[in-house]
């Protein structure tokens, strides 16, 4: 039995499944990229910015409650990203979680939130400097992507392994051969 994006099974009032998670993702990735884009002489951004996340997150098809639950933490984190230092990159693990809880990815998935915490680590040794910031958002980027992906590949792991254990025969279902 193939596996199946769990959000996609829920019965949507609105839209289609693939354009809102699309166009949700899209939303929030370029909502944050605004917020990262902020200065003092730059104000707009933090506006627009924060209102494409509040969109995005609303628009991704799973229930109003992890919805809700999701986007405040997960804006805020963005804007705590402002520091532009390796050392916040551990706010990414923030919008990274969201991301698995707004899926419904398993328990276990959650397991890739280590990876920002591990990275911004390693970064704050090599990255000092206000000008390197671009090489900390772009590492935590890349992180987040990657980390995405892994929370569904051990989702995939999760109910294959799931899937086996149920459809492995039982000594109750075993049919004794007829002479």
């Amino acid at each position: 039995m193939p596996w199946v994006e769990p959000a996609s099974l829920r019965t949507l009032r609105w839209g289609r499944y693939r354009e809102r998670w699309i166009t949700g993702l899209a939303c929030i990735a370029i909502g944050a990229g605004a917020v990262q884009l902020t200065s003092a002489y730059s104000l707009p951004f933090l506006l627009v910015g924060t209102l494409a996340q509040f969109v995005g997150w609303a628009i991704m098809p799973t229930s109003i409650k992890r919805r809700t639950a999701v986007t405040l933490p997960a804006i805020a984190a963005s804007i705590l990203l402002l520091a532009h230092d390796a050392s916040s990159l551990t706010f990414f693990a923030v919008p990274l979680a969201a991301w698995l809880l707004v899926r419904q990815r398993p328990v276990v998935s959650y397991l890739v939130v280590v990876l920002p915490f591990g990275v911004s680590l390693l970064l704050a040794r090599v990255v000092t400097g206000y000008s390197d910031a671009w090489v900390s958002l772009g590492a935590g980027t890349l992180v987040i992507i990657v980390s995405a992906w892994g929370g569904r590949w051990l989702a995939l792991l999760a109910a294959r392994r799931r899937w086996e254990r149920e459809s492995a025969p039982t000594e109750h279902s075993k049919i004794p051969a007829v002479p």
